[in-house]
């Protein structure tokens, strides 16, 4: 099979060697802690390990731990020992890891703290952004609870994508358009309440609705209002029908929910506008009156979610009025924009409001970087698996060596009872079935596997009928991820190959519900087949992934 002749990056780019690797230097020069625990979530009653790195550009004499347990009221200190010395190219520095084992705390307890480092004529430098005093440094906090897990449902979801307003209509209507891909298509709640019954059959027990508050784009990724459906979605009362008659098949419900940014609409932003001084403290400023937006985009300015802010207690009480709403948890988008800190406390007004709701969220960072948002949310969507199967079936960069090799080395980064939710395409990426150049053979094998891995399968709407697009994200005059969030064509009877798969395969993971804890392990491998054992406890299973020519096939039993 022949490459697309388009770039395949995903939201991030970070597998780009130029971005990795300025991504590698920013986070190891000066000092860095970046949330470096161990074991990954430290649990009451265990002690645990703190780790920094400083980099020889900083003449460090000595790092120090700065903490508090009684919310910043008083503040002690303990010494880092020192690591031995590496070299790293990229950095073109020794690199020397600080190390500290702090002793056990206990149930609810919490631990605040910053890590500096002491350098000549009595100066300091704290991690990770480099002030010279505690009153500007990275403030760190872990907060030590039983009551972290993800929901045991969460281990047995098969999750369909909804993205609105190219979903369905509902009955009696039509598209408003479909040509302008910028503007609103016309899908609305009811019509995914049409379609319940339909997502069902294809085997999925949970649905992740794009965002469904009032926006003034299609998308909804800016939103103006949170506490209000979109009336071109629908009504409250259409929410209400919607979660009401999925939970009353087995469906759970997710929502889409952003706390980074927000539409320039928003009524607190228009009151910056309007001169309001108080509204000010609701967003970040590079310099008054010049504010930060996401990806410079002006129409989404960043909030600012530093304690005490109005905007975080905001958007904590509209996370808790959600799920007192009925939502079953949030997919929580560009995760990596607000603070750790602030989803420490999302996550525990989550578990306050519905200890059963699930939540992950959309991080495109190294897996070392990933797992350190543990304690903030349940863990994080699997961009790297969609990697691994996108340039195995669909573009072809890889072959059956490379993917062996990384399922193999997979199952050690993440613990499992960190959710890795898995998918193969989404709204912001080319789909699946385009960059495959329309191989049905393709689509079929990554959909077996994605099944079959421990993640939670996510498929985003449309696979199931093999929905492509026009053109390219990336090609000349597209516009951009809205070419891969075309409408759902309804009028089509056909049952596709993906669609029986999906049956097929959510059956399965029923039946094996074992699959979501199971280790991966090599047992043959050649350029066009490679054999799996897939273990747990007493379940075992085969897998044989084979190609031949352009065909893929994914067998197991």
């Amino acid at each position: 099979m022949a490459p697309h002749p388009y770039p395949d990056h995903l939201f991030g780019d970070l597998d780009q060697p130029a971005k990795g690797s300025l991504h590698h230097i920013t986070r190891n020069r000066g000092l860095h802690h970046a949330y470096r625990v161990a074991p990954w979530l430290p649990k009451p009653g265990g002690a645990f390990r703190l780790t920094a790195t400083s980099s020889s550009d900083l003449p460090v004499q000595q790092v120090f731990l700065r903490y508090s347990l009684d919310n910043g009221e008083s503040w002690q200190e303990m010494r880092f020992d020192a690591g031995e010395l590496r070299w790293d190219t990229l950095v073109w520095s020794w690199l020397r890891d600080w190390q500290l084992d702090f002793p056990a705390l206990l149930e609810g307890e919490e631990l605040r703290y910053q890590v500096y480092a002491e350098l000549p004529g009595g100066k300091r430098c704290f991690a990770d952004n480099q002030a010279a005093e505690a009153a500007g440094a990275t403030t760190f906090r872990l907060r030590f609870t039983h009551n972290n897990q993800p929901p045991a449902w969460s281990e047995e979801a098969v999750v369909y994508q909804v993205f609105v307003d190219r979903f369905n209509p509902g009955k009696g209507k039509k598209w408003l358009q479909t040509t302008d891909l910028t503007k609103p298509f016309g899908g609305t709640l009811r019509g995914v309440i049409e379609k319940l019954d339909y997502i069902k059959d294809l085997g999925f027990n949970t649905i992740w609705l794009s965002p469904i508050f009032c926006s003034p784009s299609h998308h909804g990724y800016d939103i103006s209002d949170y506490l209000r459906v979109e009336p071109r979605f629908g009504t409250e009362a259409d929410l209400r029908e919607l979660m009401d008659l999925a939970h009353a098949k087995g469906l759970r419900v997710m929502l889409d929910f952003v706390a980074n940014h927000c539409s320039n609409q928003h009524a607190r932003f228009q009151a910056v506008l309007a001169g309001d001084q108080s509204a000010i403290y609701w967003f970040k400023w590079k310099k008054y009156p010049v504010y930060e937006s996401f990806y410079d985009v002006p129409e989404m300015p960043c909030f600012n979610l530093e304690t005490g802010s109005p905007a975080r207690a905001y958007l904590l009480e509209v996370a808790r009025h959600w799920l007192r709403f009925g939502a079953d948890g949030y997919r929580l988008d560009y995760a990596n924009g607000p603070t750790r800190d602030f989803w420490l406390d999302f996550q525990q007004a989550c578990q306050e409001e519905n200890p059963d709701c699930w939540t992950f969220g959309e991080v495109v960072t190294p897996p070392d970087e990933q797992i350190t948002f543990a304690g903030g949310m349940h863990g994080t969507l699997d961009f790297l698996t969609c990697q691994a199967l996108r340039e195995t079936f669909a573009t072809g960069n890889w072959n059956l060596n490379h993917l062996a090799g990384y399922l193999e080395a997979y199952w050690a980064a993440f613990p499992r009872e960190f959710s890795r939710p898995a998918f193969i395409d989404n709204h912001d990426m080319n789909r699946f079935f385009f960059t495959a150049m329309g191989s049905v053979s393709a689509q079929e094998a990554a959909l077996r596997l994605l099944y079959l891995l421990p993640g939670a399968p996510i498929v985003y709407y449309g696979s199931e009928r093999e929905l492509s697009q026009r053109q390219s994200i990336h090609a000349n005059h597209a516009l951009g991820f809205d070419e891969a969030r075309l409408e759902m064509d309804w009028k089509e009877q056909k049952d596709h190959i993906s669609a029986k798969v999906m049956r097929e395969m959510a059956a399965f993971r029923q039946e094996h519900p074992w699959l979501s804890r199971a280790s991966w392990h090599t047992l043959e491998l050649n350029d066009h087949k490679a054999i799996f054992e897939v273990t747990e406890s007493k379940n075992h299973l085969l897998v044989e992934i084979g190609r031949q020519k352009n065909t893929w096939r994914v067998t197991f039993r």
